[in-house]
């Protein structure tokens, strides 16, 4: 079949807090040195980049697609953890609130935090307000990059996974998939899914 959109979405690069193992979903901190080390330009530059408007995503953005323009979103955003912002599960794991969140987190929010199905519903607007533009643009291939919850969320349910928790990716990588404009705009099932590695190796 013939597509006419390929989306591909990425996982903002490592920070200081990810390293650390700190919830950073609304917290705003840059990329760490190794972070920005790590990270090489993609081969396929899209058309247009639109993702999260805090600063991680932003300047992975401009490693990643160079030669893009990019559209920041607040909708792109991770999930906003509340009162357990730039803490660690050490530090959490003897809160009562936490470990009930942490046992159901579909069904429990972080106190002064977003509940997974907010989170959800900003998302799946984030998904449709960007496919809009890309249609509108007639973009034939538009960058996302976001958090590892969003992208989570949309992989979960474009490639048919099991589970929320089924598909993980590291920092700095993602996946693409193409679609026509139909199947982009109702949320239908995509024509191709497929990894993205963003990242050095290793060994260099």
């Amino acid at each position: 079949m013939d597509y006419d959109l390929v989306v591909t979405l990425v996982r903002h690069g490592l920070t200081l807090e990810n390293t650390h193992k700190k919830y950073i979903g609304w917290s705003n901190p840059s990329l760490s040195f190794e972070g920005k080390k790590r990270l090489r330009p993609y081969n396929k530059q899209p058309d247009i980049v639109i993702g999260s408007d805090l600063l991680r995503a932003v300047e992975t953005t401009a490693i990643l697609f160079p030669a893009c323009s990019y559209i920041p979103m607040a909708s792109w955003r991770e999930l906003h953890f509340g009162d357990w912002e730039e803490k660690t599960y050490e530090e959490l794991k003897a809160v009562k609130e936490y470990r009930q969140w942490i046992e159901n987190p579909f069904e429990k929010r972080p106190p002064n935090g977003e509940s997974f199905s907010d989170f959800s519903e900003r998302i799946w607007h984030a998904w449709d307000a960007t496919i809009e533009y890309a249609i509108k643009e007639k973009s034939k291939h538009i960058g996302v990059v976001t958090h590892g919850g969003p992208l989570r969320l949309i992989a979960s349910y474009f490639s048919q996974s099991n589970s929320f928790w089924d598909t993980s990716f590291i920092y700095g990588e993602g996946f693409s998939m193409k679609f026509t404009y139909e199947q982009a705009k109702e949320r239908g099932a995509c024509i191709s899914y497929s990894a993205v590695r963003l990242m050095e190796s290793e060994n260099g």
